[in-house]
């Protein structure tokens, strides 16, 4: 089903100043393969098939992309798999290649689902149903839910989850301990609520140490919020069930915390100014507790000893679940190679061995809920346990606008420029001026 082009180039330019899969020019060493692939680059002299595969830089140093494309290709003889490493894709480039019916990839590895809105919307991308995926060993109910869900799109579902993260709150174990936050069982006791929080975080703050940091920064404010909500309200939406919560009481007495924990020096505001400050913090172990993505207790525990960092629900996430999202795969209609590439997806991207060690070395979290049997940190059972309750973010077509605007919003409130009843207000009048549809209409 086709739109108009002003459509299209529209939902383009909205969507690209985030980080985005695509099909574009290799920006570092394209891997397997060294030529790089062009739009007529899938068959080989001799009749064999190359497989060509576009994935956001930083996945290959995080998973073993050069083992699995071996494999595939002794196991699939006359087959090539080529890999482009992509940083920042420009949107429009493939929008316009895809509605010509070209490609110069096969499968997109990268990206979650307000992503693939634009391509969906143009029926530029596979669909993902039951005849040509979700059978055998790969069923739905083999996979996390919320993993699943946040490569659906009204209810098709354009994206197969790659891996997941969930927001937890990481923790460093011997400040916990000092603090009296961790049992006899060694296990970390979590906050009940936020008003618990803040005393917490009072607790775990002296010179040289902060108790709590909060990843409000860039690409970030929005999840972490929902995430909070959906803890301390149980539900992230207004009774028409659509537009994000600012109003409920269990929001805003979360939002007073917030502001007093900045104000009382217990909590910080660098990450607006550098998104990556929280992270580089923890790591140096100056920070106590951290609400981020949970895999960062994995990746935080090679610099700080894997022993001395942990992670515990967000308060109220391990009743109400928190909130997931994904990097996932994506197939374009123009490909000749739909077919192979499903089989690349099953047989090596969703194996348990590839999955596995990413989980092990970066907390990276497999969609398949098997593949969570044999892990040996003792952390991974919470972590999946608010996990299989979460719940995605918004799905809206101007979630971007929402992400910046919330870090204007958030970053005045916090610093004590406007109160929390002026921060709901401004929020909540700010949303009736959005677009809160999924930007799926065809």
């Amino acid at each position: 089903m086709k739109t108009k082009k002003a459509y299209s180039l529209a939902l383009a330019a909205v969507m690209a100043s985030s980080v985005l899969w695509g099909c574009g020019s290799s920006s570092t060493d394209p891997g397997t393969g060294a030529a790089e692939a062009s739009d007529s680059g899938t068959k080989e002299a001799g009749g064999g098939q190359t497989l060509r595969v576009t994935v956001q830089a930083w996945m290959m140093g995080k998973y073993d992309f050069e083992r699995i494309a071996k494999e595939f290709e002794e196991e699939n003889p006359g087959v090539k798999v080529v890999y482009n490493q992509v940083d920042n894709v420009d949107v429009t480039s493939s929008m316009l290649e895809w509605s010509q019916g070209k490609t110069n990839c096969d499968l997109a590895l990268g990206g979650d689902r307000s992503e693939t809105v634009p391509y969906a919307a143009n029926d530029y991308v596979v669909e993902f149903t039951d005849e040509n995926f979700f059978n055998g060993d790969f069923t739905k109910d083999k996979f996390i839910e919320s993993f699943l869900e946040s490569g659906n799109a009204d209810g098709v579902q354009y994206m197969i989850p790659l891996l997941g993260e969930v927001l937890g709150c990481v923790v460093n174990i011997p400040m916990m301990q000092e603090a009296g936050y961790v049992a006899e069982d060694q296990t970390v006791t979590a906050p009940a609520d936020w008003n618990e929080m803040y005393e917490y975080a009072k607790n775990l703050t002296k010179d040289g140490q902060t108790g709590l940091a909060i990843d409000w920064g860039n690409n970030m404010a929005v999840k972490a919020y929902d995430a909070c909500v959906m803890g301390a309200n149980g539900n992230l939406y207004e009774s028409d069930g659509n537009t994000l919560n600012f109003t409920a009481g269990p929001v805003k007495n979360m939002l007073q915390v917030w502001q007093d924990l900045v104000k009382d020096g217990y909590t910080t505001t660098d990450v607006f100014a550098d998104a990556d400050a929280n992270r580089t913090n923890f790591k140096a172990g100056r920070v106590a507790m951290h609400i981020a993505p949970a895999s960062r207790w994995i990746e935080a525990g090679e610099l700080l000893g894997a022993e001395n960092v942990g992670v515990m629900p967000i308060p109220g996430t391990d009743t109400h679940g928190s909130v997931s999202y994904i990097h996932g795969a994506v197939i374009p209609k123009a490909s000749e190679n739909q077919e192979l590439a499903i089989k690349f997806i099953k047989d090596k991207l969703l194996q348990e061995q590839f999955q596995a060690d990413s989980m092990n070395s970066y907390g990276k979290m497999s969609p398949m809920k098997a593949h969570y049997e044999k892990l040996d940190n003792p952390y991974w059972p919470t972590v999946l346990d608010f996990t299989e309750k979460a719940t995605t973010p918004p799905l809206y077509k101007d979630y971007t606008k929402l992400d910046t605007n919330m870090q204007i919003e958030l970053q005045k409130m916090l610093s004590g420029g406007s109160t929390v009843d002026e921060f709901s207000a401004n929020m909540s009048k700010f949303m009736t001026t959005i677009d809160l549809s999924t930007g799926m209409n065809k």
